[in-house]
């Protein structure tokens, strides 16, 4: 153990015949308090082009032979070393202070320029040279030349007028005297320190019982197993080298606690949690303690953490005069001594802090999984077989023995089943957290695991459904798919299984079908109240029924019911096409109704009404199936299909809207049945708007505008209907009456239906009226306008015939002027016709503007007929599935070879200053170190490569680059070139993308393709069984008519064949009527008279309507 000291003793007897040779001179020195006033470590500017700052010892010697001082430097502070060099302090012209802790020193031709740690040092070194430099002795005064003379010299001369590198001998000699004396000195006191290192040792040292026990773990190890807690400990005493700069080894009590047990010999599945330590030891973390003279309980010294320890080295003892067993453990920035009596011992802590770095990084691994189990056991037993099926045998064996345990019990019921399958499932799962996370991974135990464990689940769960699908209740096939989601989760990291999700979703379709068909029910009942009950005013005093609120509360109550019992994805998925089915079915149901039924006006505006909070709960409840199931746009659109829902409310609203306006002004055209001078305008619009307007405040404003809006047009086409026919039979001092009475109607119509429609619809309604002014006024090409907004308002009712009418108004133009313009206006609608698309026909009221009243359609009720049915309304949720895309995993490949580099010099900045400091850098196994130099031996500081966000050259300056962690942290350092700056970037990404692949190296294994499926569907079987057999009914039933109307064809062939026969070869006319009234029959029985709509069909073929 003292070897060191040994050394130090016998480097001293070496030196002491230097000592002899110099006794005189040493024993002066010894008599003299202040002969070496100053010595120390000093910074030296290199007189060099590079100017660089060099370390040296300095130290002020006096030689007593010339009388004066001299400044000497070394490279260190050894005995053995020659000085670099002396200064004379009496050629100092004078002494400069630079900064706080720089001087310089002027010499002739020579400026030394020095730097200390400390601004007190400097002031020291500076004031004791001052005082140095200005003593004098008559040695000195004899040789002492005047300053003037010498610096006139320096200036004459370019060389140095003298070399402060050649040292004489005598000053070396003293130089020497002085660092043997201070070298003893610190011998003499490191003895001593020994003597009570020594004394220290030499204390009983107190056993690991009674170390246990002070520290308090005897307690801990009472409540627990002990084999299973002493399995996982390692203590006793171990020399720790000291940090000071003498280094010695002090004697400290060491404890280390794993999670797993640290020896071959034994070995358990259990892990070790630290919940379960005591408050101040942490596992898999070496705790010292300095042993208590006084019997006290020890406190804690320090710890080491074992997951930071990047490698244990052994030193070679043969090579070292230490007297015990050392080894060392590497940090990464911090290197621990440690000093075990015997090999044996050494060996011992060797072997288990190995395998406790291996135990604290499967703890805290890469992939953040908590591992609750130890799998070391069953990979032993897996890798003792070198054959695969042996192995395989063999592991087999294990592990149905494992999950014997775990099944005990027969799966009477749902709850026996699931808490079985739980514990199974959990036992799965730990084991394979714990097998992913082995270095390297044991995808090998995870693939057993997934063909015994996972097919072991599976057959459970099909047994139990094969047996009890028929006593199951529709909450406990939510609890089943719930079960079998948190499984997949769960697993989704280790393999893919179809069969699983394919379950959820038969189990969520067998649920959504007995929901459906246990509400068709209610769903009749709602639709029937429309057409029953009579709506009533709500707060706007509008017409509603409370359908919306029923319908919205059966599908969110569903829906909620639903997911709280089965929170998954798939859930969400199927009440989109659960709500969609129930809105159709009502939607279908309730347009049957206005088809079928003469629904009052107040039930046709609640209908009406209704749509727009229909609409209003169709967006909400498309919200919230988004919310809950993280759906896109895309993905809601297609399980719900809300725009589909909303155009058909729309259509619904419009039908009932066109039956109100039906109802109260399908009979407008009769109230322009008069000559267009004698029409009364007021008159007219009140006989057609009081009836309605009662009934029509209860419509919601949206749909009453529209209303109002129709009837304007509707008013506005018969009006210049009738102006265009009476135009034909005007005469020539009418002509400005007309024009006239165009003006003041336009403005009667603007009062009296400003207050229903919007003033800017109103206003382009009305627009007909001032270009029909313009056409009876303007010249021939000044018409045009006029008749092309004329055209566009009315469509190809606007014709030739209805230009022609108009012209015979004017009065004003000559015949030829009016073929003319009759020309140039159907050139006009020609070029209109062609650009534009053709109209519908069959919803046009008048063919052309002009047309008298028996050219005209016939009634309003063959227009009420060809009202726009609803768009087709397909019930369907089965195929509405969302194909999960699967994520192929990119692997990265490079072909050419690549430099890198992983340590050396660069810039570092500040942080808060623009200062830079050059730094040793190293990167080593995910961390980036920095240090004061290549020689230090702890970092200053380093980043975790895992906490990098990312790595960002500067393009302003090449050189530089920067490092911004995840928590926005900047550290920026700079290169001395581009392309090392680019290396720098390249490794350091390089490092990090290492570092991640543990983070992303999980793959799923693909399983399950071509078995059977784990749960069948057996209601829908059941469907198809019964629909089989319907079709064979039919079928057979379509044969049996077949036969019977073959068999009386036949007969009735022949009692044909048999009469004519009877009546010879000429049968008579009316007995031909006979035959031919015999076949009809035939046929009238063969094809019946249909009397179901397709809509009720429909309906009754689903289930929702039973066949009357």
């Amino acid at each position: 153990m003292f070897n060191d000291y040994e050394k130090k003793r016998s480097a001293l007897t070496v030196s002491t015949a230097s000592i002899d040779a110099n006794s005189d001179e040493l024993k002066r020195i010894e008599n003299k308090i202040d002969i070496q006033p100053m010595k120390g470590w000093m910074k030296k500017k290199s007189p060099a082009i590079l100017k660089s700052w060099q370390k040296r010892y300095f130290m002020l010697v006096e030689n007593s032979q010339e009388g004066l001082w001299k400044l000497v430097y070394f490279d260190n502070d050894k005995t053995d070393t020659k000085p670099n060099g002396a200064f004379d302090l009496s050629n100092i012209t004078s002494i400069n202070q630079i900064s706080k802790k720089e001087f310089t020193i002027l010499f002739p031709g020579r400026n030394l320029e020095l730097k200390v740690k400390t601004p007190e040092l400097c002031q020291q070194w500076i004031t004791t040279l001052n005082s140095l430099r200005t003593s004098t002795s008559p040695q000195r005064t004899k040789r002492q030349v005047s300053m003037d003379s010498v610096v006139k010299m320096a200036d004459e001369s370019p060389t140095k007028i003298s070399n402060h590198k050649i040292v004489d001998t005598y000053t070396a000699q003293q130089a020497q005297v002085y660092k043997e004396r201070h070298r003893n000195s610190l011998l003499i006191d490191l003895s001593k320190e020994d003597k009570k290192i020594k004394e220290k040792q030499n204390e009983v040292q107190l056993s690991n019982d009674k170390m246990i026990e002070l520290v308090g773990l005897k307690e801990f190890i009472k409540n627990m197993n002990e084999q299973f807690i002493y399995q996982r400990m390692i203590y006793g005493y171990l020399g720790k080298r000291s940090k000071g700069k003498v280094k010695y080894f002090q004697k400290r009590w060491f404890i280390l606690v794993s999670a797993k047990p640290l020896y071959s010999d034994y070995n358990d599945e259990k892990i070790l949690h630290e919940s379960q330590l005591p408050p101040w030891l942490e596992l898999d973390t070496i705790t010292y303690f300095k042993q208590n003279t006084d019997g006290k309980p020890p406190k804690a010294k320090g710890d080491v953490k074992m997951l930071d320890c990047q490698e244990i080295i052994i030193k070679n003892m043969s090579k070292s005069k230490e007297s015990g067993y050392t080894f060392k453990l590497n940090m990464g920035d911090r290197l621990y001594h440690l000093m075990a009596e015997s090999e044996l011992e050494r060996t011992k802590w060797q072997s288990a802090l190995s395998q406790s770095i291996r135990i604290t990084k499967e703890i805290n691994n890469p992939l953040k999984i908590k591992i609750k189990k130890n799998i070391d056991p069953l990979i032993e037993l897996y890798d003792e077989e070198t054959q695969l099926i042996t192995r395989r045998e063999k592991i087999k064996q294990k592990l149905e023995q494992d999950i014997g345990e775990i099944l005990k019990q027969e799966d009477v019921d749902l709850n026996t089943l699931i808490t079985q399958l739980t514990d199974l499932r959990q036992d799965m799962l730990e084991s394979m957290q714990a097998s992913i996370v082995k270095d390297p991974q044991r995808k090998d135990i995870v693939k057993e695991y997934t063909d015994i464990y996972h097919e072991k689940i599976c057959d459970r769960i099909t047994n139990f459904w094969d047996k009890h699908y028929m006593k199951l209740q529709s909450p406990e096939l939510l609890l089943i798919g719930q079960w079998l989601y948190d499984y997949l989760q769960q697993m989704k990291d280790f393999f893919n299984d179809d069969r699983i999700l394919l379950g959820i979703r038969v189990l969520l379709n067998i649920y959504v079908t007995r929901s459906l068909e246990s509400l068709e029910s209610v769903i009749y009942q709602i639709i029937e109240q429309e057409r029953i009950q009579e709506p009533f005013l709500n707060e706007q005093e509008q017409f509603v029924t409370q359908t919306p609120v029923d319908l919205f509360k059966i599908i969110n109550e569903g829906f909620d019911m639903a997911y709280k019992l089965c929170s998954c994805k798939e859930t969400v998925i199927r009440f989109g096409g659960f709500g969609k089915v129930i809105l159709q079915q009502y939607q279908g149901g309730i347009q049957e109704i206005i088809d079928e039924h003469q629904l009052t006006i107040s039930k046709l505006i609640a209908i009406c009404n209704n749509t727009l909070a229909l609409h209003d709960n169709t967006k909400q409840y498309s919200k919230r199936l988004q919310t809950f199931g993280n759906l896109s746009d895309e993905e809601i659109e297609k399980v719900f299909d809300g725009q589909k829902i909303t155009k058909n409310f729309v259509q619904i609203a419009n039908n009932c809207r066109e039956r109100i306006f039906i109802t109260y002004f399908s009979r407008v055209g009769t109230h322009f049945k008069k000559p267009y001078l004698e029409i009364k305008i007021i008159d007219t619009l009140k006989s057609i708007i009081e009836p309605a307007t009662e009934a029509l405040s209860q419509l919601h404003d949206s749909f009453s505008r529209k209303l109002w809006k129709q009837l304007t047009d509707s008013i506005i086409l018969y009006y210049f209907n009738q102006f265009i026919i009476s135009c034909s039979k005007a005469k020539k001092e009418q002509q400005n009456e007309f024009i006239r009475k165009l003006q003041n109607d336009k403005d009667i119509l603007f009062q009296e239906l400003e207050t229903f429609i919007f003033e800017k619809q109103l206003q382009a309604a009305l627009k007909p009226f001032d270009d029909m002014i313009s056409f009876l006024n303007e010249e021939s090409l000044s018409i045009l306008d006029s008749c092309k907004n004329l055209r566009q308002y009315f469509g190809s009712a606007f014709s030739e015939k209805t230009i022609k009418s108009i012209m015979t108004l004017r009065f004003d133009l000559d015949k030829d002027q009016k073929k003319d313009t009759i020309e140039i206006c159907k050139n006009l609608i020609d070029d209109i016709n062609k650009t534009q698309p053709i109209e519908d026909d069959s919803v046009r009221i008048i063919d052309f503007l002009g047309q008298e009243d028996d050219e005209q359609s016939s009634t309003q009720e063959q227009k009420s007929q060809q009202i726009q049915r609803r768009a087709d309304i397909r019930l369907d949720i089965n195929d509405n599935e969302i194909q999960q895309i699967s994520i192929q995993q990119q692997q990265r490949k490079s072909n050419e070879k690549e430099e890198f580099i992983d340590e050396g010099y660069l810039y570092k900045k500040k942080p808060k200053s623009k200062a830079w400091d050059y730094r040793f850098v190293r990167i080593r196994k995910g961390f980036i170190y920095w240090y004061i130099n290549s020689n230090s031996r702890e970092a200053q500081n380093k980043i975790n490569l895992q906490n990098v966000d990312e790595v960002i050259p500067n393009p302003k300056k090449p050189t530089n680059f920067k490092i911004q962690l995840e928590d926005l942290k900047i550290y920026k350092f700079k290169t001395q070139t581009k392309e090392e700056c680019e290396l720098w970037i390249k490794t350091i990404i390089k490092e990090q993308n290492q570092t991640d692949v543990a983070i992303i190296t999980l793959e799923a294994i693909q399983i399950g393709n071509g078995k059977m499926p784990i749960i069948k569907d057996y209601d829908e079987i059941a469907r198809k069984e019964r629909q089989r057999q319907k079709q064979e009914e039919r079928k057979r039933k379509r044969i049996e008519k077949e036969n019977e109307l073959k068999k009386r064809q036949m007969e009735l062939k022949l009692l044909q064949q048999q009469q004519l026969k009877e009546l010879g070869d000429k049968p008579l006319p009316h007995q031909v009527e006979i035959f031919e009234q015999h076949g009809t029959s035939v046929q009238n029985y063969n094809h019946p008279k249909k009397t179901t709509s397709c809509w009720t069909s429909f309906l009754i073929a689903l289930g929702v309507e039973r066949p009357k």
